[in-house]
């Protein structure tokens, strides 16, 4: 990704939060590293998506499921991405082009970073 200007990244930030606050993350991995994941955070409630289950037209990151919003984090338009949740640390490696989606431990995104 070229190098965005201050100005930039907050548009990006803006237009993203607008986006992303308020939808729900998907389970976006192997099922057995979700389980890993699990046994070390057990608070940790993320939905796996069904199989069958179709993007939005034109959003192919966004999915609708009985009524709630979820977003597929792997789909999103960034080089990586990261959950954050509250009480769990975090690596401080800054990377610009990476999102970092704050979440609730049911995974309701409150808030989102590019670091």
């Amino acid at each position: 990704m070229n190098q965005l200007s201050d100005e930039q990244q907050q548009e990006r930030l803006d237009d993203w939060t607008q986006k992303l606050t308020g939808l729900y993350i998907a389970q976006d991995m192997p099922q057995v590293d979700y389980m890993r994941v699990k046994e070390r955070d057990p608070k940790l409630e993320l939905v796996t998506l069904p199989e069958d289950a179709q993007a939005v037209e034109d959003t192919p990151w966004l999915f609708v499921v009985d009524g709630k919003k979820y977003v597929k984090p792997s789909l999103l338009p960034f080089d990586g991405f990261r959950h954050i949740r509250p009480g769990r640390p975090i690596t401080r490696d800054l990377r610009r082009d990476r999102i970092n989606l704050y979440s609730e431990d049911d995974g309701q995104i409150t808030k989102i970073a590019f670091f």
